[in-house]
């Protein structure tokens, strides 16, 4: 394996049963990384500026953080100029790091699975938030009915000298790119965050007892006080809003580079891409339920007269419930490279999918309303059962709306004039 004296290069050694080698490399500057990425001829790197970097360069995530990543992107792997406005935030994007490996034969028989994604915690340093490089060298890729080689959350840079087909019989190999939770597992919080528990009103305290001296003629009652009634039912806590879900994951670049078919036909190659989809928005919580009102105190009948009982409190409102959060948005992705032989393009089918939003979290409902208390005995034509007003229910929450869909990705074939174009 070449190493670069100016990289900071660490080699792992090789599983010699498996025929392989794997290096992790930290590629330091973005000059560094359009030498290490290549070669690309200039009239390649020409049409693929054409084909996607010139039109995202003037769209309007060329003026969010992103377009830091497409402008690097175009000079890395396309015709685009050495982004100079971004050379204080190279200083945060760099080093990049990359696993590095060189396969000598790989073969795939029919129905297997080789995924080479690669993951932050198989580095030998602190990968940070960075984006996960994987660049593979294959001298030859053997490739069955049904096989599948998957690559998911890593910006995937693939040199293949030949590919041969093994006994394919009408079916198909695939070769599937993808996003990564696990890749993407610090870039992001992963979690949504549980609601409150919704916090129910107090109810009111009942009234106080009347008071009263004793006479020769009986038990007489002096005037009751405000405190007799019964106090008002606490109002139940608004349930709390849901948090939005979280944005799918990215389908970062995939650059493949194919040097010559071998025994197969028209789209014996299925070639799938799609980012990830959004995430759900949490659950608004439920509001609290109104606090009941307390009892009245009740009145009496004494040798002066009949004392009027107290009326109940009222019932405190019950609180509305927190709205939905909003779905996440479908994951942004890059395009995708191929470059083949020439009259060869037609060996891959593509497949590519939007990554649509996640759905928005449902609207709490509202809290009940909180009970009148009972009014004390002797207060005329109030003495029946208690009721709920229908005003002091709360309002239900509103369902979270739907993340945004993401476009799906674009796969652009290359027919290369100078490589072999033997079968």
């Amino acid at each position: 394996m070449k190493s670069y004296a100016d990289d900071n290069h660490v080699a792992i050694e090789a599983l010699p049963c498996l025929n392989f080698t794997v290096d992790y490399v930290r590629i330091q500057t973005v000059e560094r990384a359009r030498q290490f990425f290549g070669p690309i001829t200039l009239k390649e790197r020409d049409w693929r500026s054409k084909m996607y970097f010139d039109a995202i360069l003037q769209s309007p995530r060329s003026k969010l953080g992103l377009g830091e990543h497409d402008r690097a992107e175009a000079y890395i792997f396309g015709g685009g100029n050495f982004p100079v406005c971004d050379q204080v935030a190279h200083q945060s994007h760099f080093p990049v790091s990359v696993k590095v490996m060189t396969i000598n034969e790989l073969f795939l028989s029919p129905g297997e699975l080789i995924d080479l994604t690669t993951l932050a915690k198989e580095f030998p340093w602190d990968t940070g938030d960075s984006e996960i490089y994987l660049h593979v060298t294959i001298q030859k890729l053997i490739l069955s009915n049904r096989s599948k080689l998957t690559v998911n959350g890593n910006v995937f840079i693939l040199n293949c000298a030949e590919v041969v087909a093994n006994n394919l019989n009408g079916g198909q190999a695939i070769i599937e790119l993808g996003s990564s939770d696990a890749v993407q597992e610090r870039s992001f919080s992963r979690c949504i965050l549980a609601n409150k528990i919704p916090a129910h009103g107090k109810d009111g305290a009942d009234g106080t007892p009347l008071k009263g001296e004793s006479t020769p003629l009986g038990l007489q009652i002096s005037e009751g006080c405000g405190s007799c009634r019964g106090q008002d039912g606490d109002n139940g806590s608004n349930g709390t809003a849901g948090n939005r879900g979280r944005n799918g994951a990215m389908l970062f670049l995939a650059d493949l580079r194919f040097g010559q078919f071998t025994g197969f036909d028209k789209h014996d190659i299925l070639l799938k891409a799609g980012a990830g989809a959004g995430f759900p928005g949490a659950d608004g919580c439920d509001g609290g339920n109104g606090g009941n009102g307390g009892n009245g105190t009740d009145g009496m009948a004494t040798p002066f007269g009949i004392v009027s009982g107290y009326p109940g409190g009222n019932g405190g409102r019950g609180g509305n419930g927190g709205n939905g959060g909003r779905g996440g948005n479908g994951g942004q992705c890059c395009d995708i490279f191929v470059s083949v032989p020439q009259q060869r393009s037609s060996v891959f089918q593509t497949e590519t999918c939007p990554a649509p939003g996640g759905s928005g979290g449902k609207g709490g409902k509202g809290g009940k309303g909180g009970a009148t208390g009972r009014h004390g005995k002797f207060k005329a034509g109030e003495n029946g059962p208690i009721s709920v007003p229908d005003d002091k229910k709360g309002l239900n929450g509103i369902a979270g709306a739907t993340g945004k869909t993401r476009e799906a990705p674009k796969v652009h074939i290359y027919e290369c004039q100078l490589i072999n174009n033997d079968h």
